[in-house]
């Protein structure tokens, strides 16, 4: 087994903490509760680790209802990155199969996902092509739920660097795709508009993808982890993720409500340069 170097091992950790810095709620702390629901939407050797460095930040405060602050995740991650994976490097030439089985489990599973990230590519993530592989190989059991039913569809699509992801932009990067969906490729532009969902938005937009939207009814839940699946590589490979909602332009000049058939788009920017993301669907009346 190859050696690792710790620079690998200390980005797995800087992930895990990301995730659950981004599962806190608008107080800007993560409780046990938020924890759990966000793991389900992570890919195994990710959920591995979030789950138990999560545990180790928390564990030092047992009570019921108990949550973790940025502040508190930050500081965990220098300590663990001096304490729990510098220390067994002893020659400093990256960490061997016996220093990495003396270490702790936090340590040893920020290994594993560094070894996956490293496979997936020079700097931790899919390029746009091997993203829309491992998308779509779960999307054909995702299924996103309106009045007429739609499975993702993938895409990655070059994009100036320095342009922002606002709806115009967003719109002409994709306008085959849409013109497609649309079946109307003449009148895209005039009849047609883009709405950018904020910040807050997007999240609660992303992480609704994966949950269940009948609880009672099981045959649901392929599609909920099909969703979990393909929103889980969608956020640990792209940055500056948005989701942008197109359909038809009302009288106002901005995007009409209850109006047919809409995209709503969730796009970021690939390690390759490119955008890329899924379109989903929605007949709303």
């Amino acid at each position: 087994m190859p050696r690792i170097a710790k620079a690998d091992v200390n980005k797995a950790l800087t992930l895990a903490a990301k995730s659950i810095i981004d599962a806190a709620g608008s107080d800007g702390r993560t409780s046990r509760a938020e924890m759990k629901a966000a793991l389900t939407k992570l890919p195994k050797e990710h959920k591995a680790l979030a789950d138990i460095f999560f545990k180790f930040i928390d564990h030092r405060d047992f009570r019921t209802g108990a949550q973790v602050t940025e502040k508190d995740v930050k500081r965990a991650v220098a300590y663990a990155k001096t304490h729990l994976i510098a220390k067994y490097d002893l020659n400093n030439d990256g960490l061997s199969k016996a220093e990495i089985s003396k270490m702790s489990l936090t340590g040893r599973r920020a290994v594993d996902l560094a070894r996956v990230l490293k496979a997936a590519g020079a700097d931790g993530t899919l390029d746009s092509a091997k993203l829309g592989t491992a998308v779509n190989t779960h999307a054909k059991d995702a299924w996103f739920i309106s009045e007429s039913d739609y499975h993702p569809q993938y895409f990655a699509k070059d994009f100036p660097a320095l342009h922002d992801l606002n709806g115009h932009n967003v719109m002409m990067a994709l306008r085959p795709e849409l013109a497609k969906h649309f079946e109307d490729a003449t009148g895209l532009l005039g009849d047609y508009t883009a709405e950018v969902f904020t910040s807050r938005e997007a999240k609660d937009f992303i992480n609704g993808l994966s949950e269940v939207s009948d609880p009672n009814d099981p045959g649901l839940d392929p599609s909920a982890k099909a969703f979990a699946e393909i929103t889980g590589l969608l956020q640990a490979n792209l940055k500056d993720l948005h989701v942008v909602k197109v359909g038809p332009r009302g009288s106002s000049g901005k995007l009409a409500t209850d109006n047919g058939l809409y995209s709503y788009v969730v796009i970021g920017r690939a390690a390759d340069g490119k955008v890329a993301g899924i379109m989903l669907g929605a007949v709303e009346t």
